[in-house]
């Protein structure tokens, strides 16, 4: 009989700059917990979130397993810890396991022979598969030659001898869930509530739809399975009195369609109770359900602020939708959302996606303005990242549509361990038959300012004043990208600058890019931030942060222009200027501080002659400004609650405060609009929200400052 087996199980982030994986690790949790409910004392477990903290562990006390997750994030630098386990123990069996694999077997295999560090690779869920490992390692008692001797259902592995690719039998799912014991609920995860992680839960696993961009399209996945609503509840509970404790902020979660199912509904319950009673989560970050509709919006009315609907569109166009295999998907039901949530003064996101499959520069941006112009708070535009385990990792796939990929770093993923410079990247698809790479380009900047000055409403102000005067906000938000030479240099640099680093993050081949990061000049260029980063979100904090009154004096010159070029009545000129000119200060007072660490919280006060609240209350009812003149001038206060400064702390504290670390905290914000000051007027007792109403009466805050 073997000795107890030691067992490390790692779910790795790069921390050089933040920590970019910033989740408690749930994932190696289940495993850990399955596996040890399997094997009981046979086993001892680990569990790793820092490579620093697993590296000094197995050179003190190397493991007879060790394992580690497979993502696109950080699948280098696991294989790079995973060297080190075999340059300290020879014998310790490697495995890794996740989403960065390929379905097809001769991908597989190519997949396996160029990461000579990994033994084996489960396929699909990982714990029962992860077991049979175990499983197979303690019946042959540590004999290497019988640990290889045959296939084990739900792996596969190069035989270390003959060199053969082997692949065990696909094996089923765990239909119910609850037969893993919930690692928060025994303890095992109790070490990565250090303040800096954020809670992670999963309540259900499986995706009913096929798209062909994600590794959840496969069949394996399309049976919905469940944790109990009991196990739900009670894992709540224990992350609530710990996350409020460390006055933790955000939850993510794990459900791909959150929202869709009967008991999503049960689920919002408990989260509801537990911000009122622990005062967690204050925000939610989760993937939307597709279809469902009405339960969808019923989700939103019971979480409230905590929570913003998702709307995972990602194009407008039926060719390319059937393309992607995503036809099932009832785009009307998400527009149908976005409707009922903007008369309830509600926020709204929806998702596209650049260089899909059919999709050319002009249907992207018909769609575009479509999403844009049925009033959805923010539409995230993301750039089609060719992910192993889709199809668009697939050679036959690709020529159908006439790919080019070029490969970046996945941003932020690099990091220095033992003198090796490690790094993850990406394959992004820049062209396809359809999509040319300058039309690319384009659609990046349109990206950008989307994000910077469509999503979240710092500027809604505007787009009310446009749409009144018939001026639609994608039409505007073109305007401004067309008069560009017009804004401040601050502004106009910052724009050059996002093309050129787009451009320079691109390499045409996984070598190229390597031997340049490689270089001591450049790897500091990565770690200084000047390199490397989320670009979109990058340049959306320097816009919000260093330039947001340049965007506003820009925004308010080029409307005032287009209005009277349309307008005949030139004698109005003069009272649109003024509007105008109020609606400025009115923007730059509700976003003071924003993301601005260094900012003076306290409140601040400005005599209006227009009443900008009651306007934007009633505009669908009346959109003219002109109708909301005071009788005199009236002040309005602008104030942080509370609530608003104990969530500013918590993301500056865990995640810095750098140009970097801002533009990962615009990421971990379910909603923009959140973290605008309140208002009220100098004579009234409570703050509220700029927009947000809950039924018919606007979210009321009792005075705190």
């Amino acid at each position: 009989m073997i000795k107890k087996l030691k067992i490390f199980l790692c779910d790795l982030t790069y921390d050089t700059i933040i920590l970019v994986s910033d989740t408690i690790p749930i994932n190696i949790g289940f495993i850990g917990s399955y596996t040890k409910k399997k094997f009981g004392e046979k086993v001892s477990i680990e569990l790793f979130k820092y490579p620093d903290d697993v590296i000094k562990q197995i050179e003190a006390n190397p493991p007879d397993i060790i394992g580690f997750s497979n993502y696109s994030w950080n699948s280098n630098l696991s294989e790079y810890v995973a060297s080190i386990a075999k340059k300290i123990n020879p014998d310790v069996i490697t495995v890794q396991g996740g989403t960065n694999f390929p379905h097809q077997t001769n991908l597989q295999e190519l997949f396996l022979r160029d990461r000579p560090y990994t033994n084996f690779h489960t396929l699909f869920e990982g714990e029962k598969s992860f077991s049979n490992i175990v499983e197979r390692i303690i019946d042959s008692d540590l004999n290497k030659k019988k640990i290889y001797e045959n296939p084990i259902d739900g792996v596969v592995f190069i035989h270390p001898e003959n060199k053969n690719f082997i692949q065990g039998k696909y094996i089923d799912r765990i239909k119910d869930l609850d037969e893993i014991p919930s690692p928060y609920l025994n303890g095992m995860l109790d070490k990565f509530f250090d303040g800096y992680l954020t809670p992670f839960i999963e309540t259900n696993r499986g995706c009913p739809f096929t798209c062909s961009f994600c590794h959840t399209g496969s069949n394996y996945y399309h049976k919905l399975n469940k944790f109990s609503k009991d196990r739900v509840e009670s894992e709540i509970n224990y992350i609530g009195k710990k996350a409020g404790k460390l006055k933790i902020s955000n939850l993510h979660m794990a459900d791909v369609n959150f929202g869709m199912y009967p008991q999503d509904r049960l689920t919002c319950e408990f989260l509801k109770k537990s911000k009122e009673k622990y005062g967690w989560p204050r925000q939610i970050m989760a993937t939307t359900g597709k279809n469902s509709k009405d339960r969808v919006m019923e989700i939103t009315n019971i979480l409230g602020d905590m929570f913003s609907i998702n709307m995972s569109m990602q194009s407008m166009d039926e060719q390319v939708l059937k393309n992607i295999k995503r036809a099932n998907i009832k785009l009307d039901h998400m527009i149908d959302v976005n409707n009922h949530l903007i008369e309830q003064g509600r926020s709204t996101k929806a998702e596209l996606i650049v260089g899909l499959p059919g999709e050319t520069k002009e249907t992207f941006l018909n769609g575009l303005d479509n999403v844009l112009n049925s009033n959805s708070t923010a539409v995230t535009i993301y750039t089609l990242m060719m992910l192993h385990g889709t199809e668009f990792k697939n050679p036959e796939y690709r020529k159908q549509f006439g790919y080019k990929g070029k490969f970046r770093i996945v941003p932020l993923n690099f990091g220095n361990y033992q003198n090796k410079k490690v790094f993850d990247y990406e394959e992004v698809g820049i062209q396809t038959k359809d999509l040319s790479f300058e039309d690319y380009l384009y659609l990046r900047v349109i990206a950008l300012l989307v994000e910077s000055l469509h999503n979240g409403r710092p500027f809604n102000e505007f787009f009310l004043y446009g749409k009144h005067h018939n001026i639609k906000q994608a039409n505007l938000l073109k305007i401004l990208y067309d008069n560009i030479n017009k804004a401040s240099k601050s502004i106009q640099n910052i724009i050059q600058a996002f093309i050129d680093e787009t451009k320079g993050e691109l390499w045409e081949s996984e070598e190229e890019l390597l031997n340049f990061y490689r270089e001591e000049k450049n790897y500091l260029r990565l770690k200084n931030g000047e390199l490397g980063g989320n670009l979109i979100y990058k340049y959306k904090s320097r816009n919000l942060v260093e330039n947001n009154n340049d965007w506003i004096d820009f925004f308010e010159n080029q409307l005032f222009n287009e209005i009277i070029k349309n307008n005949k009545n030139i004698n109005s000129s003069d009272i649109i200027k003024k509007e105008l000119k109020e609606i400025s200060q009115f923007c730059k007072l509700k976003t003071n501080g924003l993301l601005d660490p260094s900012i003076d919280t306290k409140p601040i006060s400005y005599d209006f002659d227009h009443d900008i609240l009651d306007w934007i209350d009633n505009y669908e009812i009346d959109s003219d400004l002109g109708k909301y003149v005071f009788g005199k001038k009236r002040k309005y206060i602008f104030s942080y609650t509370n609530e608003q400064l104990e969530v500013r702390d918590d993301v500056f504290k865990r995640y810095g405060t750098s140009i970097n670390s801002l533009s990962k905290i615009v990421t971990r914000i379910s909603n923009l609009e959140s973290q605008f000051r309140k208002v009220r007027y100098e004579d009234d007792n409570f703050l509220r929200d700029v927009y947000k109403k809950v039924g018919e009466n606007f979210t009321r805050y009792a005075l705190s400052n």
